[in-house]
């Protein structure tokens, strides 16, 4: 009897494991990595490096430009936080709001920039990923 009552909560409980792993938790993790890389790139000054990966392509000339001003203007990120972040996989967007601590060279002000970034999940060359569709900041 207790074999038994033990043996369907292991079967009930891995169901409940299955049922939670639905595409839009995976399509929410997906989201999650990319965000932070995303982030996590532009933070470590690879910023042409953050628009060729997750930039939308009609927008990555446009980005690409940026990032070149960026760094002929010594623009120093020193950190980064995420304020909010709402992903909505049955419309396939995104939205963070994160914020960066920078510095503009010769100075070292730390001055701080809200970026909000607007993402969207696509299919490019049959490969489906999460990019990004929001300018940089000024940097100012």
């Amino acid at each position: 009897m207790i074999q038994t009552f033990k043996a369907g909560l292991l079967l009930l409980c891995c169901l409940m494991t299955t049922a939670c792993s639905t595409p839009n938790s995976t399509i929410r993790e997906e989201f999650e990595k990319s965000m932070k890389a995303y982030n996590k790139l532009l933070r470590w000054h690879e910023i042409e490096g953050a628009g060729m990966a997750y930039m939308v392509p009609e927008l990555r000339d446009e980005f690409v430009k940026a990032a070149a001003d960026i760094k002929k203007r010594e623009v120093a990120i020193t950190d980064f936080r995420i304020l909010t972040s709402e992903c909505l996989p049955d419309k396939g967007t995104g939205e963070v709001v994160a914020e960066f601590d920078y510095y503009i060279l010769p100075s070292n002000r730390i001055k701080t920039q809200s970026y909000r970034q607007d993402w969207v999940y696509r299919d490019i060359n049959e490969r489906k990923s999460w990019k990004v569709k929001s300018g940089l900041p000024p940097f100012e």
